[in-house]
């Protein structure tokens, strides 16, 4: 494993455990090179989480965050 895979996912693992302390029930999506890093479930309520280290996303990963947001109806939060 690279390094910057290793800090994305302690990054997302940080986040998990944030979340599950506030109620959430977390899954991580490990390695699927999509907008979703996480998805987070609590009382019929769903989060859709991308982590980014600096919160800040290239225009691409801007374009294709948006693009699947319209499709699914969903908002995906940025952490």
């Amino acid at each position: 494993m690279n390094r910057n895979y290793k800090s994305g996912a302690a990054r997302e693992y940080r986040i998990m455990k944030k979340l599950e302390k506030e109620g959430w029930f977390c899954v991580r999506s490990a390695g699927s090179h999509s907008p979703i890093d996480i998805i987070a479930i609590k009382s019929g309520q769903f989060k859709f989480i991308q982590s980014k280290k600096s919160g800040y996303l290239t225009p691409q990963e801007r374009k294709e965050k948006e693009e699947l947001e319209r499709k699914l109806g969903i908002t995906i939060e940025v952490m």
